[in-house]
């Protein structure tokens, strides 16, 4: 068994990676989605209003507010976090 001790401050950089590699890998989720949506809004629009009956308008409505609550979930509980830690790290040393 090799050495498996992490001092504090090991454990602060390797949290800092993780959020940071969550808070990118959700940015290019909603880049994704942005992209999805903006070249075949149509056809995604088609599809599910053969399931529910709704206008245009709420559908966007729908998309738009859905990429809002994302993001601000990505800013809060990733990069806030990652760059508190990182700020805490940097006084340390």
């Amino acid at each position: 068994m090799g050495n498996t001790e992490f001092t504090f401050g090991d454990n602060l950089e390797i949290l800092a990676r993780i959020l940071i590699r969550c808070f990118i890998g959700g940015i290019l989720f909603l880049i994704t989605w942005f992209i999805g949506f903006t070249f075949f809004g149509d056809c995604i629009y088609d599809l599910h209003s053969k399931w529910f009956l709704m206008p245009r308008q709420t559908f966007n409505a729908i998309h738009y507010a859905g990429m809002a609550f994302i993001k601000i979930l990505l800013i809060v509980l990733f990069l806030l976090p990652y760059i508190a830690i990182r700020l805490v790290s940097k006084r340390k040393t």
